[in-house]
């Protein structure tokens, strides 16, 4: 779940870490689908699972690394440079960004999004 030394590259340092969920389709995921699965609307999330993990704002990108809770383990990286647009999509009491490229858009559910967005360049 955290960064270690040798996942960081040449001169890369981390500038925040947070408690996060990254939200992804099941379908796209390759993930079969789950007991409760039907249920999910209740929370917006039809055809959606969340990844739990904590995500890491380094000087060169937005790293994700899972926990081992999750169906779906590992982490993925998004250089800063492709990023495109970071807004708050934030409705209710439920805290998430949404971070675009030129050819993706992941979201995140995140709390403390006032400190989260100056971090990311």
């Amino acid at each position: 779940m955290a960064l270690r030394p040798d996942d960081l590259l040449s001169g890369e340092a981390v500038q925040l870490t947070k408690k996060a969920n990254a939200v992804v389709k099941v379908d796209e995921a390759g993930l079969t689908r789950f007991s409760h699965d039907g249920l999910m609307w209740t929370v917006r999330m039809q055809g959606s699972e969340a990844i739990g993990g904590q995500l890491h704002v380094t000087n060169y990108r937005l790293v994700l690394c899972s926990h081992f809770a999750n169906r779906a383990r590992g982490q993925f990286s998004t250089f800063m440079p492709v990023v495109s647009g970071l807004r708050d999509t934030s409705r209710g009491i439920k805290r998430q960004i949404e971070v675009s490229t030129g050819t993706h858009r992941f979201t995140f559910v995140v709390w403390g999004i006032p400190a989260l967005m100056p971090a990311c360049p």
